[in-house]
């Protein structure tokens, strides 16, 4: 599930004031957003720098509390971030436009809901990026993976789409409107492993062909396939 998330009331320096007087703790360059309907299993409060108007930037600290508990399960400290706030708006489907500060999704197929936090604006074309956490059973914590990671940042547009029927993982990138690129990974041993390429190239300077490279894992050895068709006319 990716998730929008909802601005409470905003605090009043009156308010804030107090609060500081009250706990010694400082407020004053935060605002903080608690969400309680993304995942069965936790309640997430997200504490970021700044936020104006629907947009949210800047370091930002995300904690998790499991369902009914005050004392924090997890937290996750990020250097940037950058989020839209939508009022009681959650996202139900998962494309690089979207503007999610986390999501839960089960990327490794093992059943357990994962953990994507939004790092900034680093992926593609200056879309989100996201830090990629998978759930370790045996340490019952998330841990951060480097692989699934950086299938979530530059040159990628945005986060990689899961086929859970074909037990894939889905990425796209491009450069400029004529070099396109769709990529498939396998999970194997908690890691992704390419297992598909498809380069589409129409950047022929005469602008009649198109050359499709098509490059797919068998047997551990890579099939490559090379078509050229006329380039179509719109």
């Amino acid at each position: 599930m990716i998730v929008n998330i909802s601005r409470p009331a905003i605090l009043t320096m009156k308010t804030v004031l107090l609060i500081f007087s009250l706990s010694c703790a400082s407020v004053f360059a935060q605002e903080r957003f608690d969400v309680k309907d993304a995942s069965k299993n936790y309640d997430v409060r997200v504490e970021v720098t700044r936020c104006e108007e629907v947009r949210c930037e800047g370091p930002v600290t995300f904690t998790l509390f499991k369902k009914g508990q005050t004392k924090p399960f997890q937290s996750f400290k990020l250097d940037d971030s950058s989020f839209l706030v939508a009022e009681n708006k959650p996202v139900s489907q998962t494309t690089y436009q979207e503007q999610s500060a986390f999501t839960f999704e089960d990327y490794n197929f093992d059943s357990i809901p994962d953990l994507a936090l939004c790092d900034g604006n680093y992926s593609g074309y200056g879309g989100q990026s996201f830090q990629i956490y998978l759930f370790a059973p045996q340490r019952k914590i998330f841990v951060k993976s480097a692989g699934f990671t950086r299938l979530a940042q530059a040159p990628y547009l945005g986060i990689f789409q899961v086929d859970r029927k074909r037990r894939l993982l889905n990425n796209f990138s491009k450069s400029g409107c004529c070099f396109h690129i769709w990529e498939e990974y396998a999970v194997i041993n908690n890691r992704p492993r390419k297992i598909f390429e498809k380069t589409e190239d129409a950047t022929d300077p005469l602008g009649k062909i198109v050359k499709t490279t098509t490059r797919r894992l068998v047997n551990g050895r890579w099939q490559t396939r090379v078509q050229i068709t006329p380039k179509r006319k719109d």
